[in-house]
C-alpha cells in the first residue's frame, strides 16, 4: 500500500456554505407581465406600421425591456454563512458579515457596513398596509394570550417547550419582509463570529 508523501500539501475539505436567496415574487410577476406587454406592442408595431415606425419600435424596445429587467427582475439579496451579496438593479455589492454594522428597516431594508455606507436592498420590499394589517394582529393575538383563562393557555398559540419565544402562530402573522430580515439578521450575528465571516 503506497503511503502518502509528506511533502505533498494537504488541503482540509473546506464545507461549502450554500446561498439562500431572498427575492419578491410581486416584483418578478409584475416584471414579466410588463416584458411580455412590452414584446406584444413592440412587434405588433414592428409588423403593422409602415416609414421610420418600426424603427422606433425597434429602438424604444432595446431601451425599454433592459430596463424593465434590471428593474424587477434582476434584484436579489443571496446570503450565506460568511456574507451577504447585494444585486441591485445597476450594481452588485458583497459584504463580509463582519463588515455589516447593522440591518435596518424603515422607509426601505437597507444594510450598513461598518463605515456607515448605506445600501438598499431592492428584494426585499416594505408593504406598509401588510405591516398595519400584521400589526393589529399580533397586537389582537398579545391580548389574547395575556388574558386570564382565554386562549392564552392554548397549546397551539405558545410554544410550551420556550415559554419566552412566540409560537409559529404569531410569526405567521409577521409580514414576509420582516421574517425575511430578522433570517438576514440570525445569519449576520453568526456568521460575524466565524473566521470567514471576516472577510
Amino acid at each position: 500500500m503506497p503511503t502518502p508523501d509528506p511533502r505533498s500539501p494537504r488541503r482540509a475539505a473546506q464545507p461549502v456554505s450554500t446561498d439562500r436567496v431572498f427575492r419578491s415574487l410581486l416584483d418578478i410577476a409584475t416584471g414579466a407581465v410588463l416584458l411580455v406587454v412590452v414584446l406584444c406592442l413592440g412587434i405588433a408595431a414592428v409588423v403593422t406600421t409602415d416609414g421610420g415606425m418600426p424603427w422606433k419600435a425597434l429602438a424604444a424596445m432595446l431601451l425599454v425591456i433592459p430596463l424593465l429587467f434590471a428593474l424587477t427582475l434582476r434584484p436579489a439579496v443571496f446570503a450565506n454563512d460568511h456574507r451577504l451579496r447585494i444585486r441591485n438593479p445597476f450594481r452588485t455589492i458583497t459584504l463580509p458579515w463582519g463588515a455589516v454594522s447593522g440591518l435596518r428597516s424603515g422607509h426601505s431594508n437597507e444594510a450598513f457596513d461598518q463605515i456607515g455606507t448605506k445600501y438598499q436592498l431592492w428584494a426585499i420590499p416594505l408593504s406598509t398596509r401588510r405591516l398595519k394589517r400584521a400589526g393589529r394582529a399580533q397586537i389582537r393575538m398579545s391580548h389574547a394570550l395575556q388574558s386570564p383563562g382565554g386562549p392564552g393557555l392554548d397549546r397551539r398559540l405558545y410554544d410550551l417547550g420556550r415559554p419566552d419565544r412566540p409560537s409559529t402562530e404569531l410569526e405567521r402573522l409577521q409580514p414576509q419582509p420582516d421574517r425575511t430580515m430578522d433570517s438576514l439578521r440570525a445569519l449576520q450575528e453568526a456568521g460575524a463570529m466565524t473566521k470567514e465571516g471576516q472577510g
